[in-house]
């Protein structure tokens, strides 16, 4: 009998020991206070009644029980757009704990809204099966029936387009229809009363009835400059203002030609032109002059030019013909005379685009005019000795944030110090070491010039010595950062983005005449907080700032007034749109070289007509009903999953304890039978 005690012992001991490896986890109730209560997130302007409130809970203890405290909090913002009022909700969520609920009409479309689809899976409550939709319909008792719909969502058009060159128009078109029917539509893209192309599309209906498709339309643009292109669809399905779209694009020349001069030529010299030479759709014309005394010697003669430097004939009748300047390490008082230097000058303040690659010989110049298109006050000191790294500046110029990093991957050993910037140069990049001006746009009147005041930043970081192995991979991820650069100051060249001296662009995709904030798009980096002037044809203003969106990452501006302040919207009583010329401008512009642009502008009332369903705004969020069923089964608020040892730690301490008990009768009392 006492063995048989000491043997069933033994075994209840391996028992203990084999359950944590045989049921490894197991769901407990989380102790996590976050997890006692809910949030429900409810739209700023949809106000609850007590039953409706009523409906929701049911919902919630259906489908969680209802041991669970309900925190209602609202989102959005007073006269702001959708895309303020889904970025606050990001905002909120982003701070949440413990589950929460999105209360939502769901009537958001265009870019903004794919941002926001992708955003919101990118949260930890996402992460955590922690979040859930609710579609607002469904609480609501005066819920209808939604008719079938079709909805113009967005149109995309690249940011730049060529004169005489077919560019696609990608129609992006959003609905619910009853499935397996047959849709048959027609699109028609405009500028302004100015025809581009339209095309008849038909498609069938899937299974589900959602309809998520794009249609792409070839368009060819007959001038330059910045406009306007409106979609329009035509179908029994859609109705304004859901069936128009309207954005930005600015046609520029097919063939840009870029003018290249230095002196040299060095390794600088030939990287720099030997990148322009492939660059797409640009016409190069380089002249370097031969050896100076500084000049790199390793440079075989038959790769040096013998032909005289054409000073009179480049920027004389010629200059005009040039969408770009590159002036690299050059030096202006020796090539060229009174006449040319002022054409130079005369063709930057008429709106031309001068990059200064900055060079021993950049800043000697004693001219008065040429001194006054440098950015710094004194001529600055080069170092040959010392390395910089580069960071994007912490004043309010705001550009992307590929610009901004790939700043902080530049290396320079050739760098000029100690520049004195003028009042009005704005200091895109510094030096980490000693915090020297690196990189500077300045405006001269109508143009601007850009200046680079180092010489090997389109090589330097790839050159610099790793002294830790390990920094290698990183190396090779961020050794296209000068890559990125280069790219922004060709495109600044040909006159596509302007380093934020400029007004940015309105965005669309629709505009409401009582909007009093607008998506933008900047060309070259938002300033923040900077003025900017909303103007009309007519000559009528309003005055306004920029800010961004946080999480959507949106550019925006507000006005002090909305737009209809200043516009006169015929058919009130109509939600068709009236078109209207509007522009941005900075308030210290002068108006007359404003460009304007033809945006359908749609009444006040046609807002509230923005109410479909954008089904695929919470595309991968499980949806909340009466059937608990239908949510995922290893999804619950109050429950984790967690070892089983963790959870049960007395198993290990009772395994113990009849260990001990065991090894006592065992080895003291029962050992004369063992």
């Amino acid at each position: 009998m006492k063995k048989t005690l000491v043997y069933v012992l033994r075994i209840i001991i391996i028992l203990s020991l084999f359950i944590p490896i045989l049921i490894p986890f197991i769901y407990v109730k989380d102790s996590d206070e976050s997890n006692s209560y809910l949030n429900i997130f409810i739209p700023q302007d949809t106000l609850l009644k007590i039953e409706e409130k009523t409906n929701i809970e049911n919902i919630i203890n259906k489908n969680f029980g209802s041991n669970l405290t309900i925190n209602y909090q609202n989102y959005g913002l007073n006269d702001s757009i959708p895309s303020q009022d889904y970025d606050d909700l990001l905002g909120h969520i982003s701070k949440a704990k413990g589950v929460s609920v999105i209360l939502s009409k769901s009537a958001f479309f265009g870019e903004d809204a794919k941002i926001f689809t992708n955003k919101l899976k990118e949260t930890n409550l996402f992460k955590e099966n922690k979040i859930y939709f609710l579609p607002i319909q469904q609480i609501l008792k005066n819920k209808k029936n939604e008719d079938d719909y079709l909805a113009l969502s967005d149109i995309f058009i690249p940011k730049i387009s060529f004169l005489g060159e077919e560019s696609i128009a990608s129609v992006n078109i959003i609905g619910i229809v009853k499935s397996h029917s047959e849709i048959k539509a027609e699109i028609v893209i405009h500028s302004g009363n100015s025809f581009l192309n339209s095309k008849t599309f038909q498609f069938k209906v899937p299974k589900n009835g959602l309809v998520n498709t794009t249609v792409d339309i070839p368009i060819n643009f007959t001038k330059t400059g910045n406009q306007v292109i409106t979609a329009d669809i035509t179908s029994s399905l859609t109705n304004p203002p859901l069936n128009s779209a309207s954005t930005t694009v600015q046609v520029v020349y097919s063939k840009t030609t870029l003018l290249h001069i230095s002196v040299g030529p060095d390794w600088s010299l030939r990287t720099l032109r030997q990148k322009l030479k492939f660059w797409p759709n640009l016409d190069l014309l380089s002249y370097y002059i031969l050896r100076e005394t500084n000049s790199d010697q390793s440079i075989p003669n038959s790769q040096l030019s013998l032909i005289e430097f054409p000073a009179d004939k480049l920027f004389g009748v010629s200059l005009q013909n040039f969408h770009g300047i590159i002036a690299q390490n050059f030096l202006f008082d020796t090539y060229l005379g009174e006449r040319e230097s002022e054409n130079l000058i005369n063709y930057v303040k008429n709106g031309g685009r001068l990059v200064i690659q900055g060079g021993p010989l950049s800043f000697l110049s004693e001219n008065s005019s040429i001194r006054s298109i440098f950015p710094c006050e004194n001529k600055p000191k080069w170092d040959y000795q010392n390395l910089y790294h580069w960071a994007a500046s912490d004043t309010n110029f705001i550009s992307n944030h590929n610009f901004h990093s790939s700043l902080s991957n530049i290396v320079t050993h050739y760098t000029a110090i100690n520049c004195k910037p003028k009042k009005e140069a704005i200091i895109l990049a510094k030096t980490k070491e000693g915090d020297h001006p690196i990189l500077l746009a300045m405006p001269a009147e109508k143009g601007i010039v850009l200046s680079f005041l180092a010489g090997d930043w389109l090589y330097g970081y790839t050159q610099e010595k790793i002294q830790n192995t390990a920094e290698v991979a990183l190396r090779m991820k961020d050794s296209d950062s000068s890559e990125y650069v280069f790219n922004w100051m060709v495109e600044f060249l040909q006159r596509r983005q302007d380093s934020g001296i400029r007004a940015p662009d309105i965005a669309g995709p629709r505009i409401y005449a009582d909007d009093s904030s607008l998506r933008v798009k900047s060309r070259g980096g938002l300033q923040l907080d900077k003025s900017v002037t909303l103007a009309t044809d007519s000559k009528k203003f309003l005055k306004g700032n920029t800010f961004v969106l946080n999480h959507l990452d949106r550019e925006m501006i507000k006005v002090q007034n909305p737009i209809n302040s200043i516009i006169n919207i015929q058919n009130k009583n109509k939600i068709n749109s009236t078109s209207v010329n509007l522009t941005l401008g900075l308030e210290d512009k002068d108006t007359d070289i404003l460009k304007f642009g033809s945006w359908p502008i749609f009444p006040s009332n046609a807002k509230s007509q923005e109410n479909k369903e954008n089904p695929f705004l919470f595309e991968g969020i499980p949806e909340l009903s009466e059937i608990n069923a239908d949510l995922p089964k290893d999804v619950y608020v109050v429950s984790k999953k967690v070892p089983l040892i963790v959870a049960y730690p007395w198993i290990l301490a009772v395994a113990l304890l009849l260990l001990g008990i065991e090894q006592f009768l065992a080895r003291i009392l029962w050992r004369k039978y063992f």
